[in-house]
């Protein structure tokens, strides 16, 4: 049975909107209609495959809910040359920087799916309520998955705080009703008071309907003030991130998913595991990394508490010290002073 109703919602998910097709130049990424991996990496899994995964999988049993007692109310703004992170839960996290608030890929809602009765639940709040949010002056979207785009989070920030909006190619028609976006192609930049914010490649794919696979662009996105700032998203393992650090310079700090990584032979092109994340943030060169993408839904098979575990266990084969990749707990919040 429970099989059959994960099987159920990885179906309904294919048929939560289908979006218009992105029209635009043929690139390195792009064929004309459709966006892709230009790496030679495909991360394509058939029904055939998804059927396997479902029922032969070794699936962890999960809690159905974990109490946080962490409820952050983070400060309205930081100074100039300032800047503070909180997690809030899985792939969601308030950057505050030279006075602004950036906010990356919202979820408050409880279900990652089209549907209110079906799909991922969360078993962990919000670390910050999203009343207690302060003002927000920019929301990042990495990519079109129901778990960092949740529609009805940006319904209510574009209502009380009417932030700009930024997102991948393509993305603009499941945005209509909401608001008008700025969409970005891999290495376009948008600029926000002194803040460059680049959009830049990662390994991925795209998806919200039946007929919209990867026809709008994924990314990670740089931003670049005082400090230097990665934001992975969703990512396999690929050259990107040795690019991202000729092209930008060794990074302050990094945010790099740790979770939804099993089984590797279904999840490995579009998902980092904990070594890899390791490995991406040495590639990154970056001075402190912070792990995302973990503990609140669960996606995939590995346990609740593997990531954390896992990363752990990396992280002294490999000689990294305890503060150089940090697991947050929802709604922890950093002052980075390096």
């Amino acid at each position: 049975m429970k099989n059959l109703s994960m099987l159920l919602i990885f179906l309904s998910l294919t048929l939560g909107c289908s979006g218009t097709q992105h029209k635009g130049p043929v690139s390195d990424h792009f064929d004309g209609q459709r966006f892709y991996n230009p790496w030679g990496v495909n991360v394509d899994k058939g029904l055939f495959e998804l059927l396997k995964w479902r029922f032969t999988g070794e699936r962890k049993q999960w809690p159905q809910w974990v109490k946080i007692d962490q409820q952050t109310v983070p400060s309205k703004r930081v100074e100039k040359g300032e800047i503070s992170v909180t997690f809030i839960n899985h792939a969601t996290v308030l950057l505050q920087i030279d006075g602004k608030n950036l906010l990356f890929d919202p979820v408050w809602s409880q279900r990652v799916s089209p549907f209110t009765w079906i799909g991922p639940k969360r078993v962990k709040k919000p670390g910050i309520k999203i009343e207690d949010m302060p003002p927000i002056d920019m929301i990042l979207i990495s990519h079109n998955h129901y778990d960092h785009m949740d529609l009805k989070t940006l319904q209510y920030f574009m209502k009380r705080d009417n932030p700009k909006l930024v997102v991948g190619l393509g993305s603009q028609t499941y945005l209509d009703e909401i608001a008008k976006a700025d969409e970005l192609d891999w290495y376009q930049s948008i600029n926000l008071d002194g803040l460059k914010i680049t959009f830049t490649p990662c390994q991925h794919w795209s998806k919200r309907g039946l007929f919209d696979r990867n026809k709008s662009l994924w990314g990670a996105f740089v931003v670049e003030g005082s400090k230097k700032v990665y934001f992975g998203g969703d990512s396999g393992y690929g050259p990107h991130f040795k690019e991202a650090y000729k092209k930008f310079g060794a990074f302050d700090l990094a945010f790099l998913p740790i979770g939804a990584y099993e089984p590797r032979w279904f999840m490995k092109q579009q998902h980092i595991n904990p070594q890899e994340a390791i490995q991406a943030h040495v590639d990154l060169k970056s001075k402190q990394s912070i792990g995302i993408h973990f503990g609140t839904f669960q996606l995939t098979d590995e346990g609740i508490d593997e990531p954390e575990n896992d990363l752990l266990k990396q992280m002294e084969i490999m000689g990294l010290g305890k503060n150089e990749f940090i697991v947050p707990k929802n709604g922890q919040s950093f002052k980075i002073m390096h």
